[in-house]
C-alpha cells in the first residue's frame, strides 16, 4: 500500500444505526464517502469485518496520513477501549487495535459528543462562542462540552455522559438505570418510553420514527409520548444551563427530525426550570450541520483540531 497525499484524512463515524467512512483533506473537504448499517446485534467482529471492507473499498491501495474515529461512550480515548456503550451493546472492546493490526493506521479516537461539539464549534452553530454544549441526540444521548474554547473530557475521559443522569424516580430502563435522561429522550429512549407509557398501545419494537409518523397524524397517544419525552428533555436542558451556563446548547439530529411538539415541550420546560428563564429559548439551538455532522466530526478528530483548541 502506498501513502495518499500527506494531508488526506480518513474519518470513521460509528453510530448505533449507521457507520460512515469519509475521505477528506485538511480543509475538511469531503472527497469520498461510504456508509453501511452498523447492525450492532451482529457482534463486534462482524462490525470490524464490514468496516474493514468499506475502508478498502474507499481507499483502495492507498493509506491516509491520519485516521479519526468518532463513537459514543463510555470509552477510554487513550487506549480506544469502549465500555459497553448502550447503543452498541458489544461489551468492553477495543475498536482501535484491530484496525491498527489490519491497516497500520495512526488512529485518534474521540467521543462522538465531543467530536460533534468541535464540528459545530468550527463549522456550525457554535461558531464565535467559547462555551458550548453539543447533545448527540441520535440513537443515544451524549454530550460534548467546550469551555473557554477547550474540549472538556474530565479527569478520566468520562465527561459528557449526560444520558446516564437520572431525571425521574422511575421510568424505562437503559444501561442499568431506570429513569435516566437517555431512556426518555434518545432515539432508543423515546421508543422505550412509548412502551413504558402505553404498553398495550406501543409494543416493544415500535420505533421513534413510527411514533413520529403517528403524531403527525394526530394520534393522541403518540402526541402524549412526544410531549412528555420533550418535557423530560427540557428538565435535563435546564440542569445543563444552570450548571455550565453555556453560550449555546446545540441539539443533534432528533431535534429537527421529530415533530415540533417535542422541541416545543422541551423549550417550555427548560424556560420554566432554568435560572435564566425565557433566555433558555435563545441559548438552545438546532445543529447547523444536520446529517453532515458525523462526517465532519470524524474528519476533525483525524485532523487533530480538537487537540489544538
Amino acid at each position: 500500500m502506498e501513502l495518499i497525499e500527506e494531508r488526506t484524512l480518513l474519518g470513521i463515524d460509528v453510530g448505533g444505526t449507521k457507520t460512515a467512512v469519509v475521505l477528506g483533506d485538511e480543509a475538511l473537504n469531503i472527497l469520498a464517502r461510504a456508509e453501511f448499517p452498523t447492525e450492532p446485534e451482529l457482534g463486534f467482529q462482524s462490525f470490524i469485518k464490514r468496516l474493514s471492507s468499506e475502508i478498502i473499498g474507499l481507499t483502495g491501495d492507498l493509506i491516509p496520513s491520519r485516521v479519526g474515529i468518532s463513537v459514543g461512550g463510555p470509552m477510554d480515548c487513550k487506549t480506544g477501549t469502549l465500555f459497553n456503550p448502550p447503543h452498541l451493546r458489544w461489551g468492553t472492546v477495543n475498536i482501535v487495535q484491530p484496525l491498527v493490526e489490519r491497516f497500520g493506521f495512526s488512529i485518534t479516537i474521540e467521543h462522538d459528543g465531543r467530536a460533534g461539539a468541535l464540528a459545530e464549534g468550527i463549522l456550525g452553530a457554535g461558531r464565535g462562542f467559547l462555551n458550548i454544549v453539543f447533545l448527540t441526540l441520535g440513537t443515544g444521548l451524549g454530550a460534548g462540552i467546550i469551555i473557554n474554547g477547550n474540549i472538556y473530557s474530565g479527569s478520566t475521559g468520562l465527561a459528557g455522559e449526560v444520558g446516564h443522569m437520572r431525571v425521574a424516580v422511575d421510568g424505562p430502563s437503559l444501561y442499568g438505570k431506570n429513569g435516566s435522561w437517555e431512556s426518555f429522550c434518545g432515539g432508543t429512549g423515546i421508543s422505550l418510553y412509548a412502551h413504558y407509557r402505553f404498553p398495550e398501545r406501543f409494543k416493544r419494537g415500535t420505533t421513534t420514527q413510527d411514533i413520529s409518523h403517528l403524531a403527525l397524524k394526530k394520534d393522541p397517544n403518540a402526541i402524549t409520548v412526544l410531549e412528555e419525552s420533550g418535557a423530560y428533555f427540557g428538565k435535563g436542558l435546564a440542569v445543563l444551563l444552570d450548571i455550565l451556563d453555556p453560550d449555546r446548547i446545540i441539539l443533534g439530529n432528533l431535534a429537527w427530525r421529530l415533530p415540533k411538539i417535542w422541541l416545543e415541550a422541551a423549550l417550555k420546560m427548560a424556560a420554566e426550570e432554568a435560572l435564566i428563564g425565557d433566555e433558555a429559548r435563545n441559548r438552545v439551538v438546532i445543529t447547523e450541520l444536520k446529517d453532515r455532522i458525523g462526517d465532519y466530526a470524524a474528519l476533525i478528530v483525524a485532523s487533530g483540531m480538537g487537540r489544538r483548541r
